[in-house]
């Protein structure tokens, strides 16, 4: 198959989403794919490039080259809620230039292929909702730290305006409410979470949404294992906590658990990137930044356990890296979490905010060897299930179905 990816950033600049894509990309160009990749240019990357295989075309829009103050970061485009002029030409010029079977979308870029849809450019169209953006500006489907009651005008612009500004807030709002996603042939969500989001969105009534996990590439249980232990890490046992420092992955939460296990405590390693809302780090806590992915793995393989204490996790990519580095996991039930950890099997699940029951889980893992060591065993097989040689093929099959369905 030829297929045509759209995504607002793609490599060098690298989340959870993007690291998504290119790990499917990746792996289905070894599958015998063309995989093409049509993302925006960045102060960055600016040109046409091949990246192990992927192609990537990279293209103007008008945050990026007539209003570059839409953009809060120059190394992070934005792309609106609506179709941009300047990105539809260039997905125009590229579908008439190339062939392609599919046109898969992953995010807002979305926008400026709908209207070609239905044209003579219009080819199968499949979209995977990453995060809540089909209803939800912000993408995290949370109003004041917990779950939206559903999306409406009048609470959706106030509950964004923190984020935008009040005046982008609205034009974003209202262009999305506007939208009925007619255009998308197939869709797909990175977790039942997700899954449950999407639907309060507005879409086209025939098509049902279909769960397919993020995923990531094959073969991270094995760097793990094999790199060595870094030398930054403490000498004896320590807990690990990787991500954003902040209070949406629960940060502060963990900091209240730590300070209530009892002594002598294991350190607390925290690996991630500071934010304006990053609380005092307490004593016994060690922060680092820009941590090599090889190093991160290892820290989570040599960890006592691992602490994922999320308030909002659309599918959590961290969580499945420690699983599969066999690190006794303790997350929180937020979003997709609560499907991926099984209680007492994979991992320990706790609720959103308790750092009672934290402090309770991690007092538990580091008093009970045996259970620690059957969550590293259980734990390494589920995150397996979120693996590149796992999930591909179910992707495979939604752009087969599409296909057939299009002729």
């Amino acid at each position: 198959m030829r297929i045509l990816h759209l995504s607002n950033l793609y490599a060098p600049v690298i989340g959870g989403l993007e690291r998504s894509i290119a790990t499917s990309s990746e792996e289905l160009v070894r599958r015998g794919h063309e995989v093409t990749v049509l993302t925006l240019a960045t102060p960055a990357a600016g040109h046409d490039e091949t990246i192990r295989g992927v192609r990537v075309k990279r293209v103007r829009s008008v945050a990026n080259s007539l209003l570059p103050g839409m953009n809060q970061d120059a190394a992070k485009p934005f792309h609106p809620t609506t179709a941009d002029p300047l990105t539809t030409a260039a997905i125009r010029r590229v579908l008439r230039t190339g062939e392609y079977d599919v046109v898969h979308s992953h995010d807002w870029m979305m926008y400026s292929y709908l209207p070609l849809r239905y044209g003579r450019d219009g080819l199968p169209h499949v979209h995977t909702a990453h995060d809540f953006g089909f209803t939800c500006v912000k993408k995290t489907y949370a109003r004041d730290g917990r779950p939206c009651g559903g999306p409406r005008l009048g609470r959706c612009v106030p509950c964004a305006s923190e984020q935008y500004g009040r005046p982008k807030s609205a034009l974003l709002t209202t262009a999305l409410r506007a939208h009925r996603h007619r255009g998308i042939d197939a869709l797909t969500a990175i977790s039942p979470s997700v899954a449950d989001g999407v639907i309060n969105g507005r879409l086209p009534g025939h098509v049902p949404v279909q769960v397919i996990s993020s995923l990531v590439p094959d073969g991270l249980d094995e760097l793990a294992r094999d790199t060595p232990r870094p030398q930054w890490l403490p000498d004896g046992p320590y807990l690990l906590f990787v991500g954003q420092l902040g209070p949406h992955k629960g940060i502060d939460v963990l900091f209240q658990a730590y300070a209530k296990l009892p002594d002598p405590r294991p350190a607390l390693v925290c690996l991630g990137t500071p934010r304006a809302d990053t609380p005092p780090i307490p004593p016994g806590v060690l922060v680092r930044h820009n941590v090599a992915h090889p190093e991160v793995m290892a820290a989570w393989h040599h960890a006592a356990a691992g602490v994922v204490p999320s308030v909002l996790e659309p599918m959590g990519q961290v969580a499945v890296e420690a699983l599969l580095a066999g690190t006794p996991l303790i997350a929180t039930d937020a979003g997709g979490l609560a499907t991926m950890i099984r209680d007492g099997e994979s991992g320990l699940q706790v609720p959103v905010g308790d750092p009672d029951a934290l402090a309770a889980a991690l007092t538990r893992v580091l008093t009970d060897p045996g259970l620690a060591a059957r969550l590293r065993v259980a734990g390494h097989q589920r995150g397996l299930d979120y693996t590149a040689a796992r999930v591909v093929p179910q992707i495979e099959e939604v752009y087969r179905d599409c296909i057939a369905a299009f002729a």
